[in-house]
């Protein structure tokens, strides 16, 4: 019996976010099944390598397409509803690996697989920011990318020990256990809240902060109270996709969003995931080339556990810059030891290490910091009329820089060298720590209120700025002032 509201909204992020974990089983699904698809070790079924694309990419098409009515069906039917059909989906989905042996099959198991994580990515970090208390919003919202990483490792240390069957029985049982623990937990308040249930908001409200219900408990009643007064400001707005770009607060966030997105996907996690086998060089140092690609998903597990307890002391924004930036600096010392490998072959064989190095610190820096907090942020920054329209657009987002990452990488990387899609990728990750310095805001323990009263003040300073710009001109150009009105 969960009696503590924190274990209760513990218990919640877990449920949910094993959608998430689900996600990460079937991107790490290609790492174990292609070898045994190219050894024919996959029974009746026999794979090409031009299918074997296919299969792969099917993932990054069903994962574009589902954020479109993700966000819709969220706010139609509710958080709840759609985070648990997401269940019986990829139970069907790996169900289809098991008994439908054609590629045929493969194909509509990895696009409804992308489907399901589109869907996962949008509603899932909306649910968890309505449901979570302030002072462990943060760290709830790290548990999402853990689960991620967690479904990678999973695949990627069972699977080349079992047959493919073997692999694809034991995912199965997955989505079983979390559409079971899932369908216990109660709906977001915020959307009870948004369609006029205030009971009912009131109930779970109180489930998810550990009062029984009629207990009156003074602080979840001035909660309760707030969130009425949160979701009547925000709903004098439209719900519209425009809302996202004629508000500027609106804007504001959304870009902050977009930009933090975009650069953890196009910053190197989405080639360094698919393609390590192919960019770390032979022989490897101290142990083997898999054993290196094993560590470092334990790595991007590990390190987010101490991201979860840094994110609420720390703060977002510093550990969000100091990620990407370390980013930055480890993809160019990549992109410098392969132009070396390239361009002076005998000096660079004494630094093969270098790129294990970096591979290893890699995980690490992207972890505590950009693998986490744009999931946090996208369940904190936005008022509840237009949540879910950003949501869609974030994870459109990451679907396309992944989709753009994965396939530039190996035609890029074959016709300029792999140092130079290493040194774009420190380019990217460089330009993203500058926007995010300049314009991302804090929102460590703070209300949902707060952090839009927060925005609207950066709004109006930056517009207040803007608009001082012309005098400023005018006063190095001429001796005597000209005042401009």
């Amino acid at each position: 019996m969960l009696k503590s509201g924190v274990h209760r909204q513990i218990y919640a992020t877990i449920a949910a976010s094993m959608s998430i974990f689900i996600s990460g089983m079937w991107l790490g699904w290609p790492s174990s099944a292609s070898e045994k698809f190219m050894k024919h070790e996959t029974g009746e079924l026999h794979v090409t390598y031009d299918q074997l694309s296919w299969i792969v990419c099917m993932m990054d098409l069903g994962n574009f397409i589902s954020p479109l009515f993700g966000g819709y069906l969220m706010d139609r039917f509710g958080r709840k509803k759609v985070i648990a059909a997401l269940g019986p989906l990829f139970i069907v989905s790996w169900s289809l690996t098991l008994f439908v042996p054609n590629t045929v099959a493969l194909y509509t198991a990895r696009l409804m697989a992308g489907l399901g994580k589109g869907v996962s990515y949008t509603v899932v970090p909306v649910f968890l920011g309505e449901i979570a208390g302030v002072d462990i919003r943060g760290a709830l919202g790290s548990v999402f990318t853990i689960q991620l990483s967690g479904g990678v490792l999973f695949e990627v240390i069972i699977g080349p020990y079992v047959s493919y069957q073997t692999l694809n029985a034991t995912s199965a049982i997955v989505p079983v256990l979390f559409f079971i623990a899932f369908i216990w937990v109660p709906e977001s308040p915020y959307y009870l809240l948004k369609v006029g249930r205030q009971a009912d908001a009131a109930r779970c409200l109180r489930w998810y902060r550990g009062c029984d219900a009629g207990s009156g408990d003074d602080t979840v009643d001035a909660e309760l109270q707030l969130m009425e007064v949160n979701v009547r400001k925000d709903m004098e707005n439209g719900s519209a996709f425009g809302e996202l770009f004629t508000n500027q607060n609106n804007f504001r966030a959304l870009a902050v969003v977009v930009v933090a997105c975009a650069g953890q996907r196009a910053g190197g996690i989405s080639s360094l995931t698919a393609y390590s086998a192919l960019i770390l060089p032979e022989p490897s140092p101290v142990m083997g080339k898999f054993e290196f690609i094993i560590a470092f998903a334990i790595v991007l597990v590990i390190v987010n556990f101490i991201g979860l307890a840094m994110v609420d002391r720390v703060g977002r924004k510093p550990l969000l810059i100091a990620s990407v930036t370390g980013l930055g600096v480890v993809t160019f010392v990549f992109g410098v030891y392969y132009f070396a490998a390239e361009n002076f072959p005998d000096a660079a064989s004494a630094f093969r290490w270098v790129p294990y190095a970096c591979h290893t610190t890699f995980a690490a820096t992207f972890s505590i910091g950009i693998g986490f907090i744009p999931v946090v942020f996208l369940g904190e920054m936005f008022p509840v009329n237009v949540r879910s329209r950003c949501s869609a657009f974030a994870s459109v987002t990451l679907a396309f820089f992944s989709f753009l990452s994965n396939k530039m990488f190996l035609v890029v990387s074959r016709d300029y060298g792999y140092y130079t899609m290493f040194w774009t990728f420190s380019a990217v990750n460089f330009s993203c720590a500058y926007f995010l310095h300049r314009y991302a805001i804090e929102t460590t323990n703070k209300t949902f209120l707060e952090i839009q009263e927060i925005l609207d003040d950066s709004v109006r300073n930056g517009s207040r700025r803007r608009r001082k710009l012309p005098e400023i001109a005018v006063m190095y150009d001429n001796s005597s002032r000209v005042n401009i009105q």
